[in-house]
């Protein structure tokens, strides 16, 4: 370990063994967004969440450490410097238009941040960069789209993958800026467009290049592309795959399902309205061969944030119960993983533990359908 004290004096120090050396490091502190992004997730938060809810991160620490986006907005010379000298890579970086003009405009900038130049800086110095394009339609879809991949597209290799997602639109926009979300023919459009330069991409890069989120596919009830499509799932987290990823899972792990259950069970699985019909279609079918399983489905509408928002990973705890209620006698409810924190919180606070007293049943975070799955059908 390399240490630097307060008057610039450098030690090399070689520990032996995984004692602890007694050294207590200082508490790191986040640097905070300065933008005011027209579609910001954030900012369509109720009042009376927790505090760590309404924090704007800009910070490319968090970028390398965690793969959170950042807009580089407020990274000057000497942070790229730092970047590069350190080698932080991957970074993965919100870029939303290439045009200064539209960037500046969807970020609520006073000036253009010259992104361009800085991811210039950074390819150059060899870091593996991935970016993401939040769809606004009517603003940075049609020629802007195009124009901005092919400008993301001139720093490949280094800029490793480009993920397209939808604007994400909450029922809290009170006196936010007017947008429209995706609705099943733009994503049809979008699907068409992107499709054109993933068949140019392969052809000239040898892979796509850029990718969609699942929800373009099924919004548009389009059938997802083969796992092969995704390269690497480098933007997985991001919902770029994450269903094609999840049906593959599941087709792989259906071979250890058992047959019949030794004691009847009845599950009731929880997801969000977007993937309810992928689940209804390919996974409650194959669960349902199970002899002595009952097996349901529970779509949960999203009142929380409204309607209009449809992922599992943004469900709460009270709409959960809601939804379940007069459901569950006798069930064990199965949530997914992603509509917890590390904490095991919901959005609301609510817990598994408080979603279990509530709908008087077990509830059990499922992290997947194969040999954890089957112990899970034959525990009491």
């Amino acid at each position: 370990m390399v240490l630097e004290r307060g008057d610039g004096a450098v030690y090399d120090v070689l520990f032996e063994h995984e004692a602890d050396p007694g050294i207590a490091f200082e508490p790191m502190h986040f640097g905070c967004c300065g933008n005011h992004c027209i579609f910001c997730f954030i900012d369509q938060n109720p009042r009376g969440l927790r505090k760590t809810l309404y924090f704007k991160d800009e910070d490319y620490r968090l970028s390398f450490l965690h793969g959170n986006y950042v807009t580089l907005t407020r990274t000057g010379r000497a942070d790229l410097a730092r970047i590069a000298a350190q080698r932080l890579s991957p970074l993965y970086i919100s870029v939303h238009a290439a045009d200064p003009a539209v960037r500046t405009k969807m970020l609520g900038l006073s000036s253009d941040d010259h992104l361009m130049d800085k991811i210039r800086f950074l390819a150059d110095s060899r870091i593996e960069l991935h970016a993401q394009i939040v769809l606004c339609p009517g603003i940075n879809d049609g020629r802007v789209l195009a124009e901005t991949h092919d400008a993301l597209r001139a720093f490949y290799p280094q800029m490793k993958s480009l993920a397209v997602v939808p604007v994400g639109l909450t029922r809290h926009r009170k006196g936010l800026p007017d947008l429209r979300a995706v609705d099943a023919g733009t994503a049809r459009q979008v699907i068409g467009g992107i499709h054109v330069l993933q068949e140019r991409n392969i052809k000239e890069l040898g892979g796509p290049f850029v990718f969609l989120a699942d929800e373009f596919y099924l919004l548009a009830g389009a059938p997802l592309p083969p796992a092969a499509r995704y390269g690497e799932f480098w933007q997985i987290e991001n919902g770029v795959g994450m269903t094609r990823a999840f049906l593959d899972d599941f087709e792989r792990e259906a071979a250890d399902l058992p047959k019949r259950l030794k004691r009847r069970k009845k599950i009731v699985i929880v997801t969000g309205a977007l993937a309810a019909p992928v689940l209804e279609g390919r996974v409650i079918p194959r669960l349902r061969q199970i002899g002595g399983l009952e097996a349901d489905l529970a779509a949960v509408e999203n009142r929380f944030y409204g309607t209009s928002v449809t992922v599992s990973g943004l469900l709460t705890g009270q709409d959960i119960a809601r939804a379940l209620a007069g459901r569950t006698a006798g069930a064990t409810v199965l949530l997914p993983a992603n509509c917890l924190n590390t904490d095991g919180l919901f959005l609301d606070d609510w817990t598994p533990e408080r979603l279990s007293a509530g709908l008087g049943c077990r509830v059990v975070v499922a992290e997947g359908f194969g040999a954890g799955f089957e112990g899970l059908m034959r525990r009491r």
